[in-house]
Order: structure tokens, then sequence, then C-alpha cells
């Protein structure tokens, strides 16, 4: 008797045993077939002016003013990277935080690889934010240069610069060049017209979200996707608000009418598309 009950119970376990594994097995499948699948994604940035690579140190471009401008630096953020599907789903990168610093002279920073589980099928769309927003853009989240050196002063709202533009700029016909700091992060309400920390009452959030079509492109499983978002620096001076250097301090910190009609030209400064390779 006693052993026809432990055969019982070890023909129950069995079958216990048998159904978790064929439960197991579906899901395996159900996961090798479902909408997500190991994807690498190599997103590829690049500076130019007008339709031409910008070149650093270069007294050359002129901008919709007249003024004859080089930019010496260029760094920027861009975070919040998302991929928007033809059916509604959206899919926002998380590597790095979704964060990604963007260094002229600092060519591995020009490419962000990411490995991750993206969705597959047809999409329409890529967004991102210029800069970081206000709940990811807090003093001391990085630790280490180049990242940690764009940090914006604590006293003029903390966290860190969107972008760094320095310039050397001077009217056509004249020889004398003059610096711009063309830096872009939070703004300040001041109270009256005295521009000092103490009259600061209010902070502005500059930062932008960028929404652009990507010619109806798909993803499938496995594949490896070459994504290139191109900024044309000449926008951030051509527009609604065109920018004439010498109707300006020599930077825009702390000028925040200044860098919202900055901003309003940048934000059609950029393009994205797919290419078959780097």
């Amino acid at each position: 008797m006693m052993t026809s009950k432990i055969c019982v119970f070890a023909s129950w376990i069995l079958m216990i045993l048998g159904s978790l594994m064929y439960i197991s097995c579906q899901r395996s499948e159900i996961a090798e077939d479902g909408p997500t699948k190991a994807t690498t994604l190599v997103v590829r940035f690049e500076n130019l002016v007008d339709s031409l690579p910008l070149i650093l140190d270069s007294l050359m471009y002129e901008n919709s003013s007249g003024d004859v401008y080089e930019v010496t630096d260029l760094q920027y953020f861009i975070s919040g990277l998302t991929l928007h599907r033809d059916d509604g789903y959206n899919y926002t990168v998380i590597d790095n935080a979704g964060v990604h610093y963007v260094d002229a002279r600092i060519p591995e920073s020009l490419f962000w690889t990411l490995s991750v589980s993206l969705p597959y099928g047809n999409f329409d769309s890529i967004s991102f934010t210029f800069g970081i927003d206000e709940f990811g853009n807090y003093s001391n989240r990085f630790p280490n240069p180049p990242e940690r050196d764009m940090n914006w002063p604590d006293v003029l709202g903390g966290g860190y610069h969107y972008m760094k533009m320095n310039l050397l700029w001077k009217k056509t016909g004249l020889f004398r060049t003059f610096p711009f700091n063309f830096h872009i992060g939070i703004g300040q309400i001041y109270k009256g017209n005295v521009i000092e920390p103490d009259s600061i009452i209010g902070f502005v959030q500059n930062y932008f979200d960028v929404n652009l079509p990507a010619s109806a492109y798909s993803i499938e499983k496995g594949q490896i996707k070459h994504l290139v978002i191109s900024m044309n620096v000449n926008q951030w001076f051509t527009g609604n608000n065109e920018f004439d250097f010498a109707k300006y301090p020599n930077t825009m910190m702390q000028h925040q009418a200044t860098m919202n009609n900055a901003c309003l030209n940048g934000r059609n400064a950029f393009r994205v598309r797919f290419t078959s390779g780097p």
C-alpha cells in the first residue's frame, strides 16, 4: 500500500514538472516571437554649417546678419531619444540613463552605440530632447570630465549646460574679432532690471523637444541600424530671431530673452536619417 502511494506521488510530481517544462518552453517561444529582440542601434552625430561638415577654428562662416564667425568649441547633451512606431508604440533609449554628451573635439563622442531590445516593426519618426530635462538636470550628476565640465552655476539654477558653443566673430570688412559664449542652460527671472543672483525670483527650463520624420524606417530582429542626427550650427543664428552678435553681450548666460530667441531658432537645426553604415 505504501509503495502504491509513493508511486502515485512520484507520478504526480512528474506531471507537475512536465507541465512546468511545457510552460517554460512556450514562454521561450513567446519571447522569441514577441515584440522585442536584441538589436544594435548606432547613432552618429553630425555637426554641419548648412550642408558642409563643421571645421573648428576656421573664420570662414557667415550668418544671415552678415557676421563672420568661427567655432572654437562645440559641446552639447542629447537625451530622451525615442523611436515612434507607426502603431503608436514608443521606445525610449535608457542606456547611460538616456543621456549622451557630444563634443566636436572628441571623435568618439560622435558615436552612441546601443545594444538594446528594440521593438521591431515600421516606424515613422524619432524624437529627442536637446539638453536635459528638469528631472535629470541636477548638480553633481556627472563626477568626471568632460561631462562634469558642462556644469551650470548652482546660483543660476544648477545642473549642466545644454550646450556650450564658443565663437569668435567680426563684421564683414573688419579685422578685429570678438569672443562670444553661445551657452544655453537654465534661465533666470530677475526682479526689476538688476541682473544679479540676489535678484533672481524664478528659473526657466530652456531645454526643448525635437520630433522629426524618419522616412518610414523599419527594424527587424537582430539588425544593426545606423541613425544619423545632424545639427546645422548656422540655424542657431537664423530664423524668426536672426542673431546679430553686435546687439548682444558677449555671452547669453543670465540673459533669458537671448537664450529663448536662440532656442526658437535651434528647434529647426536638426535632421535625422538612417544609413547603411557609419
